[in-house]
C-alpha cells in the first residue's frame, strides 16, 4: 500500500527473510485484553528490544502484541472481528531503493546478503507480521533499503535484545538494527551510525489509578521493563533519589511488560515512547502518561573494526535522504517527528 503524497519511487519489495537465533522457551499463557472473552495457550515460539511519534492508523492493529511469537495465546470470542482484518492488512513501506546504486562492502557483496540482527518484538520498529514468518517495521524497511542499494538480499536474524551485541561482536551478523539507543556504555563495545531520534515513555493502567506522571512518581511502585534496555538504567538512576525504591520486574519480551500493566501485576511499564504509544492503542486498558523523556538517537550498531561497513551504511543513508526514501519510510510508519536532520 503506497503512502499518499509519495511519488513514483514506491514499488513492491521482497519480504525480509527471518532466521531465528534465540532458542525457543517454554510456552507462557497470554491473554491480552483486546475485548475478547476466552483464553487458550498453544505453543508460543519465544523469539528472544529498546521514543514524539505518530502512529500509522488502525490497519496496524494487534501487531505490537503479536510480535514475540508467531502465534500468541488465542483469545476466543467473535466480538472483535476487525482484529483479524487489521492484522491481515499489515504491509511494509513499498519503497524501492534499487536505483540508489551504492557500493556495497566487499565482504557483503561477496556473500550476496546483508545479515541484520533484530529483536522482532518491538512494534512499530521491528516485529513479525501476524500469522506469517515475515519481518516488518520501520527498521526492517531501512535495512531492506540498504540491502537493495547495495544490490544484495536482506536476512534478518531474530535475536533477543540482551544477546544482540554478542551476536554482532562474534561476527554472526553484519550489523544490529533494533531500535538501539546510543549510549556511552554501548559505545565501549560497538560503533554506531545514527539514523533516528526517540525517547522513553511511561505506560500505565487506563485512568492512571496510581496518578503516575513522571519517573519521580514511580518511587515505591511496581514497574515492568524489558531486559537489556536503557529503561533499566533509567529506573536504577531514579532509585538513587527514591525514599521508597522502585520495584522493577524484568521481562524477556516488551509485550509482556504491557501485559503486566494491563493485568495489574505492575503499576507501570517503561519503554521507548513510540512503542508505548503504539501498545496503548492496541491494549485499550492502558495509556501513556506524561511526555517522552531522555530523548536521544537510535543507532545502527557496527563492529568497531568494520570501517568499510560503516562507510557504506553512511553512504546508503545519505542516498536515501537525497532521493526522499528515508522520509517515505518514516512517513509510512508515522515516525516523521523522529527524523534525524
Amino acid at each position: 500500500m503506497a503512502v499518499p503524497g509519495i511519488a513514483a519511487s514506491l514499488f513492491p519489495v521482497p519480504k525480509a527473510r527471518i532466521v531465528p537465533t534465540t532458542p525457543a522457551k517454554p510456552p507462557t499463557p497470554h491473554c491480552l485484553p483486546l475485548h475478547r472473552n476466552h483464553c487458550h495457550s498453544p505453543d508460543i515460539l519465544q523469539w528472544g528490544s529498546r521514543s514524539v511519534l505518530r502512529r500509522t492508523a488502525l490497519r496496524l492493529a494487534l501487531a505490537a502484541l503479536a510480535v514475540p511469537a508467531l502465534a500468541l495465546a488465542a483469545c476466543g470470542g467473535d466480538d472483535d472481528g476487525a482484529a483479524g482484518d487489521a492484522a491481515a492488512d499489515l504491509v511494509t513501506a513499498n519503497v524501492s531503493c534499487k536505483d540508489l546504486n551504492v557500493a556495497a562492502p566487499a565482504r557483503i557483496k561477496s556473500a550476496g546478503k546483508f545479515v541484520v540482527a533484530s529483536d522482532l518484538s518491538y512494534a512499530p520498529m521491528e516485529f513479525v507480521k501476524p500469522g506469517s514468518n515475515e519481518a516488518i517495521g520501520a527498521d526492517i524497511d531501512f535495512a531492506r533499503c540498504i540491502a537493495e542499494a547495495w544490490g544484495v538480499t536482506l536476512e534478518v536474524q531474530n535475536t533477543s535484545f540482551d544477546a544482540i551485541i554478542p551476536a554482532l561482536t562474534s561476527k554472526k551478523v553484519d550489523v544490529i538494527m533494533s531500535s538501539m539507543s546510543v549510549t556511552d556504555e554501548r559505545k565501549q563495545q560497538v560503533d554506531f551510525v545514527e539514523y533516528l531520534v526517540a525517547g522513553s515513555g511511561i505506560l500505565v493502567k487506563k485512568g492512571n489509578p496510581k496518578n503516575i506522571k513522571s519517573l519521580a512518581d514511580l518511587c515505591g511502585k511496581k514497574v515492568a521493563i524489558q531486559v537489556g534496555t536503557v529503561q533499566i538504567d533509567e529506573a536504577e538512576e531514579q532509585n538513587t533519589r527514591c525514599a521508597q525504591k522502585i520495584q522493577v520486574t524484568t521481562f524477556e519480551q516488551n509485550t509482556d511488560t504491557i501485559t503486566a500493566v494491563s493485568s495489574g501485576r505492575a503499576d507501570a511499564a517503561l519503554m521507548d515512547y513510540p512503542v508505548a504509544a503504539y501498545g496503548a492503542r492496541q491494549v485499550k486498558s492502558t495509556e501513556v502518561v506524561g511526555e517522552q523523556y531522555n530523548t536521544g538517537p537510535y543507532g545502527i550498531a557496527i563492529r568497531k573494526d568494520d570501517t568499510e561497513v560503516r562507510t557504506a551504511i553512511q553512504a546508503a543513508l545519505a542516498a536515501m535522504k537525497e532521493k526522499g526514501k528515508y522520509e517515505a519510510i518514516l512517513k509510512y510508519w508515522g515516525l516523521e517527528a523522529g527524523a534525524l536532520k
